[in-house]
């Protein structure tokens, strides 16, 4: 299978599904949003993560909105990811807005019991890096949430659609890259935001995310 990958900006790559394709056989094709590259399609779409929000006024954010839409529509299987799960949750109608703080490190979720949390346990540390949040969309489900943020992961379409706010796919390097292009991030006095070190401490956790989003990206592609 081919699947789609819209990236909006260097430092944020797919990182560990990179790794479930290769280990499943899949092929990753990657569209650059940021070079205005078309917004194309296979198999399969994962819409990744970005500084940017849902609203700002980007050129290719007004296109990628319409062609998400219209992909969705025709009964489209997409995984999104921190801005590829606002713009999902803005695509099926719901709101996308400040949730009034940031959280950025590494900081637990809890699970709702679903299918596709199934297997995952009661809750797991994941790696998160967002301010923005979303309404559940009309008809989908809650999958994950903590205190900081109530609506962190949903399904949609029968499991079609699955979005999650925090980062599963957080490797050691995609770590380290968002930290160098993005550190002032961590300039904040909201109490969910870990620094700089602690968050390298982390590290010890990417490897059970990395198997919790495998399980999670196995079911997604067999939906």
């Amino acid at each position: 299978m081919t699947i789609s990958v819209w990236q909006h900006v260097e430092f944020e790559g797919p990182a560990a599904i990179a790794e479930w394709a290769s280990e499943r056989g899949h092929t990753l094709e990657i569209v650059r949003a940021d070079y205005d590259e078309p917004f194309a399609v296979r198999d399969a779409l994962v819409v990744l993560g970005g500084p940017m929000g849902v609203h700002d006024p980007l050129p290719f954010l007004s296109s990628e909105k319409a062609a998400l839409k219209s992909y969705i529509n025709r009964g489209g299987k997409v995984f999104g990811i921190c801005l590829g799960a606002q713009l999902i949750a803005d695509a099926l109608g719901a709101k996308v807005y400040s949730g009034g703080a940031r959280e950025a490190g590494w900081r637990s979720v809890s699970f709702a019991k679903h299918p596709l949390t199934d297997g995952l346990g009661e809750e797991a540390v994941v790696f998160h890096w967002h301010g923005d949040t979303f309404d559940l969309p009309p008809g989908a489900q809650l999958l994950a949430s903590n205190d900081a943020f109530k609506n962190q992961m949903f399904s949609a379409k029968g499991g079609k659609i699955v979005a999650t706010q925090f980062h599963f796919e957080t490797t050691r390097e995609s770590m380290e890259d968002l930290l160098e292009a993005d550190s002032g991030y961590l300039d904040s006095d909201s109490p969910f935001v870990q620094d700089f070190d602690d968050i390298l401490l982390g590290a010890k956790h990417i490897p059970r995310a990395n198997e919790l989003l495998f399980r999670v990206l196995d079911k997604w592609i067999k939906s």
